[in-house]
C-alpha cells in the first residue's frame, strides 16, 4: 500500500525527483526516482524505520532556521 509520495527538484542535479514510501506487512519500502538518471528502491522493517526517522528529525533540527520540535 502507498503511503506517501513527494515530487521535489533534487538540489543537486536540478532534475525532477520523486520519493514513495509504501508498506507491505511489515516491511517498508522507500523509493528514489530520478527522472534522467534512474531509480531505487530500497525495503527494511520496523527497526530500521526507526532509525530513519530518528536520523531525519535529527536533520532538521541541526538546518538553519528550524526550531527543534519538542
Amino acid at each position: 500500500m502507498q503511503v506517501a509520495s513527494v515530487r521535489f527538484t533534487d538540489r543537486d542535479s536540478g532534475d525532477e525527483a520523486f520519493a514513495l514510501v509504501r508498506v507491505e506487512g511489515e516491511i517498508v519500502g522507500l523509493a528514489l526516482s530520478l527522472r534522467r538518471n534512474g531509480d531505487i528502491e530500497v525495503f527494511f522493517g520496523r527497526q530500521e524505520l526507526e532509525q530513519l526517522i530518528e536520523g531525519l528529525q535529527k536533520v532538521r533540527a541541526a538546518m538553519p532556521g528550524v526550531k527543534p520540535v519538542v
